[in-house]
């Protein structure tokens, strides 16, 4: 490859249903109720589905929580934790940015040393969340 050009790694559809399955699967071991997005590096939906219990705002909450984690590249929690640090007017326009989420439960997913997409799952406590989204995102490896 030229110093212009690189190849990347991608997440397909294939991998993306390989993350929902295996997030559903460990939710359903406690009968959790929750929602997966699984998006691409570019923020685009590859896997979007939802438990039959899972509350209306866990749909919203999921696609934003998604993006965040493959925008910026870090998951959400640690978004959360940066926001809480900042002095108000900070804060609150870093609330405002776009995909900017500050929700826990969105997790990037990494191949080869870059990010590939995210996953995220809402529907939870946070620490419910984080623990099935991550456990989504080591499934592609």
């Amino acid at each position: 490859m030229s110093e212009w050009c690189r190849m990347l790694h991608s997440l397909n559809a294939e991998r993306a249903r390989r993350v929902r399955d295996q997030v559903l699967a460990k939710a359903a071991e406690p009968g959790r109720a929750v929602a997966v997005v699984v998006v691409d590096r570019t923020g685009v939906i590859l896997v979007r589905e939802f438990s039959d219990q899972a509350t209306p705002e866990s749909s919203d909450a999921s696609t934003l929580k998604a993006r965040g984690a493959c925008r910026y590249q870090i998951a959400t929690d640690i978004t959360a934790e940066f926001v809480k640090t900042l002095p108000p007017p900070p804060a609150h326009h870093a609330r405002s940015l776009s995909e900017a989420c500050a929700l826990q439960g969105g997790v990037p997913i990494p191949v080869a040393g870059e990010v590939v997409g995210s996953v995220l799952v809402s529907g939870g406590s946070a620490e419910q969340d984080i623990a099935l989204a991550q456990t989504g995102a080591a499934g592609v490896q």
